[in-house]
Parts: structure tokens; C-alpha cells; sequence
């Protein structure tokens, strides 16, 4: 076997639950050597082997499917062997069309134990096409389905989640899961106690956890926000909360970005559990009682920081602005700078650093734009001329079947003819679409010169709202990432301002 293949390994819901990604993987690789020993004579060797081991829909969520795709467009592929074709992708139609153009612009074949796939040929493409849509389908109803008994088992009383709440451990009882307190129960009744009863608030309690060495289940240490999430949870009264994140799916910047935002509490579905209860009903309604009545001091809502939701801290932290104050330059800082280390900076000395990184990222632009002008001035002629010609080869196309079926070409000249016809046209369709992304590089650097010189302005412009300014640097800037630590080789007080700048397009 001279010729380079590889197998692609999924488990598809389809399996059943009942069987393990392992279980399922091991069967079906041991089907498809069976089945490359007797078509090819050898098996696959284990380094070309990929087996998918995490869950997801899209082609964005699975990394050895798009490693897969990245070789067969990079190497020399012959084909690439999976059980059935759904295991390529079960996603929507955007998928679908990635995963149909990697294979038939690449000539690579699709190979399953009951049939092989030329996405170059047209019969075989639609067979192809069909199959991925059943797959969609059938996975949308099960996951319908999937829903109901979710929601039938959280009524029983059951906790369904996948990561039980700090407190507890999940446990499984005859053919459902619940929770039972474990060692981490005592610190959770401490969180309630400080916040009803000595009036701690939750910043606090966080840092008081923090100093005493108690560390949270995943996190280096205790935040404001884990323990509000803790101190509002009903779980720890006995009760399953569910529906209190959504998944919500929205298309941004070309691809599918997920989320899990909290819920309206009014969407909540909140019935009793099946578990014991840690914290009396009588200390949580206290807590919830405090959080009703505790008094909120910041008054003013108008946004006063232009760079609010842009600068992430390299710890992961989105930055935020501390309160103007007479004679005191306005800071942008860290709320973890206690233990990241990230000194803050002033508002004008980052304007600054972020005007001259956008304006070093506009000259590398002008650059690129330069050097490559004379092909982008020839690629809306190439484009034209390529298109004319596959237009002639769809008449050739059009004409060979006539020839056919009047009996004139026999079966054998009929078949060398189309191969050849098909050979032409995926070299033509290959190098349009090589044009079409070098005309529309000239024209993104084009678009992203300008738009990245208004942000320039935008920043320097004092007459602006930092509301304003805001939202025209989010239409640019995706994030900053930023970075200011002070070490030994910084003689000064103040160590210089890094920080690395990425664009939505």
C-alpha cells in the first residue's frame, strides 16, 4: 500500500449511553482494519489513526477532525476511512459544505466498509450530501428527544448535571444520579454564616477564605463572584435548580460562538431534590433577605472607561477602571492584581501603547498591500477568464451525456472523456478559488487599514463619550491582552506596559 491513509474514530449518540467512547471506538477500529486488510493487504498504522474522545456538534468543537481536514489539504492523502459517513459530521449545513469542500477539492476519498465516496463525481457527492442531512436529522430529533428525559428526570428530583456544586459529591442510585454532602459541606456553612450573621460581604469572605488556605474546587482561590453564585444557589436547601444557564449559539466573526449567561430566574425550573439539604431554609432566606436590603452606593451608570470589555488581563481578568478621584491619574487595573502580580497603569499611558501597537499593525498592513499590488491588480481578470472557461467545460459536460445517450460514445470512451473533463474542471475550480482569496486579501487589507485608523482617531479624539469611543473600538478590537510585572531587571518603579492587540476580522 504506497498510497497514504487515514481513519477517523467517533462516537455518535446513536451508540447508546450504555457504551463507553472507548468501548465504541475499539469495536469500530477493529471493523475498519479488518476491512483495510483485505481491500489493501496491510492495516493503518496507529499514527494515523484519529480517535475523537470529546462531544460536540460542529466541526469547531471536535480538534481531530479539524487536524484531519488541515492534512488531507496539506499532504498527500489518498482517503480517509470512517464507519459510516455521519461520523464526519452530524452538524448543520455550513459543516456539511466544510466537510464536502476539503474532500473534493483534495481528491480524497471517503471510505466506509459498504461503500467508497468520490466527492469529485457528481453522483457520488449528492449520495454523500444525503447521507450527512439524514444524519442532521436524525441527530436534531434526538436531541429532542434527549431534552424531555432531561427534564422528566430533573422532576424526579435528580441532579443531572455534569459537575455537582462545591459541598457535594455526585453519586449514582440505581439508574439515577444525586448528590451527597462530602468534607467541603463545613466550609460551605461557614460562607452562609459569615455573609447572615457577621455581615461579611462577599468580597470579603472571599479573601477570608483565601488567607485561611481554603481553596475552591478548580480555581486557584475564592472570588466575589464565586461566592454570590454559592450564597444564591437553592441546591443547598434541597432543591435542583435547572435552566439557570442557557446555552445560546450566536454567529460572530465567521464561525458559531457558544455561551452560558444566566438565566431569568422566571425561565427556572426549581423543584424538590432527592438530596440532603446543608443549609437550613430559615439561613438562606437570611442571606437571600441581606442581598434584597444590602444599599448600592454606585449611582452613576454612564460608562466613563472607552476600553470596557477589551482589556483582559494575561491572568484572564477582564480589566477594570477605578473611580475617578481628584489629583489622582485614572487607573486602569486588575481585579485579581493581588494575585497575578499585574501592576495597574494610567488611563492615558495605555491610550498610548494601544494608539502606537494599532499604528505599527496598520504599517505591517500597508506593507503587505504594497509588496503583493501587482498580482491583486491581475486576479479580478484571472477570475473572469477562469470562469468563462469552466463555463465551456459545463457545455463539454452537457454535450458528452447527449453523446451518450444517442449511443454515439460507447460506455468506456464516455467514462475516459468525463474523467477527463472533471480533472480540468477541478484544477479551474481549484485556481478561482485561489484568485477569489487573493482579491479579497487586497480588499480586507484595504478595509482593515481604514477601519484601524478611525480606532486611531477614535482614541486620540478627547471631544468623544467613552460610550462612543467604546463601541467603535469593539467594531475593531476582539481583545487586548495586557501584561505589567515587575521584576529584577526593571530598575524603575513602574515596568513598562506590554500588551498584544486582536482584531475581529
Amino acid at each position: 500500500m504506497t498510497e497514504k491513509y487515514l481513519v477517523y474514530l467517533r462516537k455518535s449518540r446513536s451508540d447508546g449511553d450504555h457504551e463507553t467512547v472507548e468501548d465504541v471506538l475499539s469495536k469500530h477500529e477493529t471493523i475498519i482494519q479488518e476491512f483495510a486488510l483485505k481491500t489493501f493487504g496491510n492495516t493503518i498504522p496507529d499514527n494515523c489513526i484519529y480517535r475523537e474522545v470529546v462531544s460536540g456538534e460542529t466541526i469547531q468543537d471536535r480538534p481531530m477532525i479539524k487536524t484531519l481536514l488541515d492534512l488531507i489539504q496539506n499532504e498527500p492523502i489518498k482517503g480517509v476511512l470512517t464507519i459510516e459517513p455521519q461520523r464526519l459530521s452530524r452538524g448543520d449545513l455550513s459543516d456539511c459544505g466544510t466537510i464536502i469542500r476539503a474532500f473534493r477539492y483534495t481528491d480524497t476519498l471517503i471510505i466506509t466498509p459498504t461503500k467508497t465516496y468520490d466527492l469529485s463525481d457528481k453522483f457520488d457527492r449528492k449520495f454523500f450530501e444525503m447521507e450527512l442531512m439524514r444524519g442532521n436529522d436524525y441527530l436534531e430529533y434526538i436531541k429532542e428527544i434527549m431534552m424531555r428525559g432531561r427534564i422528566a428526570s430533573v422532576n424526579e428530583g435528580n441532579f443531572i448535571g455534569s459537575v455537582p456544586p462545591y459541598g457535594y459529591d455526585k453519586v449514582k442510585i440505581g439508574k439515577s444520579y444525586t448528590l451527597v454532602p462530602n468534607a467541603e459541606a463545613d466550609t460551605l456553612r461557614m460562607i452562609f454564616e459569615l455573609y447572615a450573621n457577621d455581615k461579611l460581604g462577599t468580597t470579603m469572605i472571599a479573601n477570608r477564605l483565601n488567607d485561611l488556605g481554603i481553596k475552591p474546587r478548580k480555581s486557584p482561590y475564592w472570588t466575589n463572584a464565586s461566592i454570590r453564585d454559592i450564597l444564591h444557589n437553592p441546591v443547598y436547601i434541597g432543591k435542583i435548580r435547572w435552566n439557570w444557564r442557557k446555552t445560546i449559539k450566536k454567529y460572530e466573526n465567521g464561525g458559531i460562538i457558544t455561551s452560558r449567561p444566566k438565566s431569568d430566574p422566571d425561565s427556572w425550573m426549581i423543584v424538590d431534590g432527592k438530596h440532603e439539604a446543608i443549609i437550613s431554609e430559615e439561613l438562606f432566606q437570611a442571606v437571600q433577605m441581606r442581598f434584597g436590603n444590602t444599599p448600592r452606593s454606585k449611582v452613576n451608570h454612564e460608562l466613563v472607561n472607552p476600553f470596557a470589555g477589551l482589556i483582559r488581563c494575561q491572568c484572564g481578568k477582564v480589566m477594570i477602571q477605578q473611580a475617578q478621584r481628584k489629583g489622582i491619574r485614572t487607573r486602569i487595573h486588575c481585579p485579581n492584581q493581588k494575585y497575578c502580580g499585574n501592576k495597574s497603569a494610567a488611563c492615558e499611558d495605555l491610550e498610548q501603547v494601544i494608539t502606537e501597537a494599532l499604528n505599527n499593525i496598520i504599517k505591517d498592513f500597508q506593507s503587505k498591500l504594497s509588496e503583493n499590488k501587482p498580482r491583486y491588480n491581475t486576479s479580478s481578470e484571472i477570475i473572469n477568464t477562469l470562469s468563462k472557461e469552466l463555463n465551456i467545460l459545463e457545455n463539454q459536460q452537457n454535450k458528452l451525456y447527449d453523446l451518450l445517450e444517442q449511443g454515439i460514445y460507447t460506455s468506456a470512451v464516455f467514462v475516459a472523456r468525463n474523467e477527463a473533463l472533471a480533472e480540468k474542471r477541478n484544477k479551474i475550480e481549484a485556481a478561482i478559488i485561489k484568485a477569489k482569496e487573493l482579491l479579497q486579501s487586497a480588499i480586507n487589507y484595504k478595509e482593515m487599514i481604514v477601519s484601524l485608523s478611525d480606532a486611531v482617531e477614535v482614541i486620540q479624539r478627547k471631544n468623544i463619550s467613552p460610550k462612543r469611543k467604546n463601541i467603535l473600538l469593539k467594531s475593531v478590537i476582539k481583545e487586548i491582552t495586557y501584561s505589567r510585572k515587575k521584576d529584577d531587571s526593571c530598575k524603575s518603579y513602574d515596568p513598562p506596559i506590554f500588551i498584544s492587540v486582536s482584531l475581529i476580522f
